[in-house]
């Protein structure tokens, strides 16, 4: 395998005055002077870099150079297996080293003087097919895939070309039959290859639905021991590992537990249909600094995408899965994420085709405020002037309507999967100032449960339903949170929100509530 051909300069060493354009203060740095400054090339940044004191590892970084910065390079090519060029920052005349694949080159900009025209520039290609990059021994340092973008750093040496990856900074040869002319890289390109995210999960097993179609036990072992219980016709559990024998290792999703269910007791189904509150254009941010999503909504199921912090997050529907907080059930499911380049541009992430749907936390979620009312519904209760109030499940707002005017706005936390607010057109019933709420009242019919929460000064309660709907301020729930449906089918507030309501509304206000 050939190595690189570098053009070797006797150098000295001189004292000089060091400033990134990100660094606020002068850095002092020694670095090489080439003696054949003619031999080098233009280049422009197309993305914040680094700007360096040498061309190793242990060097000293000076600052950042912004995206955009014209420098000269004054060495044609890096020395061997580097993949720092030296360069000069043109107008400040700075010196320091710059990552090679930071780079894009160019021409002479207006009033810098000409090259040598047979110098050699490095240029950009992109592979036709997935392609090994070697290293100078033959072994295989990664695998390409087709349309991958890689700076060529020396001249072609019998069909082979030296080069470093754009997406992983690696260095190595490339077969010259299998790439093409290419150009440099986008931050759209950055900001998806910045996404381990969205690399390919490993499909060695995904765990899938059972039905009981008998009653039968589940059991602490693969064979013989304890009985958890009975399973009764219907239940379902997922299976989470390939079958050993006579029985099946399940998760229990009502239960949250493992164990084991006699193969013969059950067969595939298409999964249990959680609650869930179908929402029209939900959009919050990523609030950790890295976060799963999953094929279902439970952490048992293997990793489907990762999203970390300040993603953007668009969402169909909250939907009941695994209770990872207390009193907090609630997952988002996902539709699409968009992440933030380094040019301020947003961009869409691939979520691929790995699963038909795929689930984050809501706690992992935070929403976007909005700064002002969600587009007015069709239908309005405002005639001639009237008060009226307009509930938008999708966004969680509620504004107050004077006619046809929004007159105040406020992030609301509705309904929760299994405890959605009911939509449709309500009125005002009555109102208590301050009060003691019992989950004891309140009964969810399709899993027969209660809930056993006791609050206790609850104030500006309107209540708009019989069974107990109502707005009212909710102190104990996280005010960043507010914007995620985490309540038992209330319209919670904050009690600045919630007392501007209590002095605005009346017996009678109507309110029109919808996705």
């Amino acid at each position: 395998m050939p190595v690189p051909t570098v053009n070797s300069h006797e150098s000295r060493w001189w004292r000089s005055a060091v400033a990134a354009t990100a660094v606020a203060v002068a850095c002092v740095a020694f670095v090489p002077a080439p003696s054949a400054l003619a031999e080098g090339w233009y280049a422009r940044t197309i993305r914040p870099a680094g700007f360096w004191s040498g061309a190793d590892a242990t060097a000293n970084l000076f600052g950042q150079l912004p995206r955009d910065t014209m420098v000269e390079i004054l060495e044609p090519s890096p020395a061997p297996g580097a993949t720092r060029f030296l360069a000069r920052e043109l107008g400040e005349s700075n010196l320091g080293y710059i990552e090679a694949i930071a780079l894009d080159p160019s021409d002479p900009p207006a009033g810098e003087r000409a090259l040598a025209a047979h110098a050699f520039r490095p240029f950009w290609i992109a592979t036709l097919k997935d392609v090994p990059l070697v290293s100078a021994t033959g072994d295989t340092v990664a695998t390409l895939p087709q349309f991958a973008k890689a700076l060529a750093l020396t001249p072609p040496d019998r069909a082979q070309y030296y080069v470093q990856d754009a997406r992983t900074g690696r260095v190595g040869w490339l077969d010259g039959t299998a790439v093409g002319p290419g150009s440099a890289p986008t931050p759209e390109d950055e900001v998806i290859w910045a996404s381990p995210a969205f690399a390919t999960i490993s499909e060695a097993y995904r765990p899938w639905w059972v039905a009981a179609h008998r009653p039968t036990d589940l059991w602490s072992a693969v064979e013989g021991g304890t009985s958890f219980g009975g399973a009764k016709v219907g239940d379902q559990f997922l299976v989470m590992e390939a079958q050993k024998g006579s029985r099946l290792s399940i998760f229990n999703p009502v239960t949250r537990n493992f164990a084991y269910v006699e193969a013969a007791a059950v067969g595939p189904s298409a999964g249990p249909r959680p609650a869930a509150v179908e929402v029209a254009g939900w959009v919050g941010v990523v609030s950790g600094d890295r976060a799963n999503l999953r094929r279902e909504p439970h952490t048992v199921m293997a990793a489907a995408g990762q999203v970390q912090k300040g993603d953007e997050v668009s969402v169909t529907a909250w939907v009941e899965g695994e209770e990872l907080e207390a009193d907090n059930r609630t997952w988002a499911r996902v539709l699409s994420v968009r992440r933030q380049a380094s040019n301020g541009q947003w961009v869409d992430l691939p979520l691929g085709d790995l699963a038909p749907e795929r689930y984050i936390y809501s706690g992992l979620l935070r929403p976007q405020q909005a700064a002002v009312a969600p587009p007015a519904p069709d239908v309005s209760l405002g005639n001639g002037g009237a008060k009226w109030i307009d509930v938008n499940i999708s966004v969680q707002a509620i504004v107050a309507y004077e006619g046809t005017k929004p007159v105040y706005v406020a992030p609301i936390t509705s309904g929760r999967p299994g405890w959605a607010t009911p939509l449709g057109v309500f009125r005002i019933q009555r109102r208590v100032e301050n009060e003691t709420m019992l989950g004891s009242t309140l009964l969810r019919l399709d899993t027969r449960e209660v809930p056993t929460y006791r609050l206790e000064n609850v104030k500006w309660t309107q209540y708009f339903t019989g069974d107990g709907t109502a707005i009212h301020t909710n102190y104990w729930r996280n005010p960043s949170l507010f914007g995620i449906p985490a309540s038992h089918g209330c319209l919670g507030m904050l009690e600045k929100h919630a007392r501007w309501f209590w002095d605005w509304a009346e017996v009678g206000t109507p309110l029109n509530i919808h996705p």
